[in-house]
């Protein structure tokens, strides 16, 4: 193979990975039905938020499923309607708020039954029983984009 095509199939394969770069960072945030798979690994099943009016406060309850070989650390929750964060009751007057929630390798983590919980607010929006909104959970590594349905407690 001569230089000039050599060159001509490096410079193709380098444009062909930066192109491959810009199409995946500039992708949109997944979208997907409950339960959301990130990948064939990760599930985020249950999300739902309680009926709140605007100032007030809602909690929003969910279970990550960690079907992967390595832990998965959540750094943080948006939500159009105001900020989270994450809480765990240490009694019945008592709550802590630590800075991530780390889910162990094959491990489930359920914040629909257990003492944690993210509280959100005070709220920008009502939220009506029926009514569904888009979360953006971060954590190490990217975001995506949970559906969240609001039921009565």
């Amino acid at each position: 193979m001569n230089k000039l095509r050599r060159r001509r199939l490096h410079w193709l394969a380098g444009a062909f990975v930066l192109l491959a770069g810009v199409l995946l960072a500039g992708a949109d945030a997944v979208h997907g039905d409950s339960p959301f798979e990130a990948g064939s690994d990760i599930r985020i099943e249950a999300a739902t938020a309680t009926p709140a009016r605007r100032g007030e406060v809602s909690r929003i309850r969910f279970r990550i499923v960690n079907n992967s070989r390595a832990a998965f650390h959540v750094t943080g929750l948006d939500t159009p309607a105001g900020e989270a964060s994450l809480g765990a009751r240490l009694g019945t007057i008592e709550r802590a708020v630590p800075d991530s929630l780390g889910v162990p390798a094959g491990e489930t983590v359920d914040l629909t039954t257990s003492h944690l919980s993210y509280e959100f607010g005070p709220l920008t929006q009502e939220l009506h029983a029926g009514e569904t909104f888009d979360m953006t959970l971060s954590f190490v590594g990217g975001r995506f984009v949970v559906p969240v349905h609001v039921h009565a407690p």
